[in-house]
């Protein structure tokens, strides 16, 4: 277990997997070797470059995980990181058993609700997302993420409003995490006020606003106002620092919107270098 840790600490991923592999062949009643061949998949997944191996990797991590969660006495650490291991291989439907688990093992842990909330609101399932949110909410009232995820779900089902007051709620409680403005741009959007979102996403500093969340919600309100230049400046911003063809071909796309050739060609000419 040692020469595991230390091999991933050492970013010597295939040799922290090889031994992992042998370790939990050999002791496969142990989660701590399941939970070690679980990371250590992890670890080869975000390495490659191979989206299918990516995927592959996190599916076996997913089953190493399961596998040590399924051990008498497992944790709610370790029962939630088998739920984010399933979610992160895209299996919803496994990971909220585990997140509810480790809410019943630790009460009195938020982000086990709060993990469950967001992932049943994911799978459509509102009602038991918004129990889910309602109780990481009474666990933990300074956090402003069960009210960000309440707001989503009010603007899934209809009602922008009760998202913009839950949105703004939350931002009341950290107002310097930019994520939570998306939020409540969300919540304009719907609601017609694409100038309040300008002015509200505009001051950020330009580390803070260019991100992909963030530009996508500037360049909508550009677009809604008449302005698809300040739209397509938006996404090339974005472009520049995000260094990635898909950003690439978003600012192309806002350019050729705006009916400048020159530089809806460029972009695309970027996307392709890339």
């Amino acid at each position: 277990m040692r020469a595991v840790e230390s091999s991933l600490a050492s970013a010597r991923i295939d040799d922290a997997l090889a031994i992992a592999a042998r370790l939990a062949e050999v002791a496969p009643d142990s989660a701590d070797a399941q939970e070690l061949l679980g990371r250590a998949l992890i670890a080869r997944a975000n390495a490659t470059r191979d989206p299918a191996l990516s995927q592959a990797d996190r599916v076996a991590a997913q089953a190493a995980y399961a596998r040590a969660a399924a051990r008498p006495g497992a944790g709610a650490g370790l029962l939630n990181a088998a739920g984010v291991t399933a979610q992160t291989a895209g299996d919803l439907g496994a990971a909220i058993p585990f997140f509810l688990a480790a809410e019943r093992r630790d009460p009195g842990n938020a982000q086990h609700p709060l993990f469950a909330g967001l992932a049943l609101h994911r799978m459509g399932k509102m009602a038991e997302a918004k129990e889910a949110l309602g109780r990481a909410r009474e666990v933990d009232p300074r956090s402003p993420w069960p009210i960000a995820g309440l707001s989503a779900i009010a603007l899934d089902e209809g009602d922008p409003t009760e998202a913009l007051a839950l949105a703004r709620q939350a931002r009341e409680l950290s107002p310097r995490t930019d994520d939570l403005r998306v939020s409540e741009a969300k919540a304009l959007r719907k609601l017609g006020r694409h100038r309040e979102i300008l002015t509200l996403l505009l001051a950020l500093g330009d580390e803070s606003r260019l991100t992909e969340a963030i530009t996508w919600e500037i360049a909508a309100a550009h677009t809604a106002l008449d302005d698809p230049i300040a739209a397509a400046r938006a996404w090339g911003a974005f472009a520049e620092v995000d260094a990635s063809a898909a950003s690439a071909l978003e600012a192309a796309k806002a350019w050729d919107a705006a009916r400048d050739p020159v530089q809806a060609e460029s972009w695309r000419a970027v996307a392709q270098s890339r």
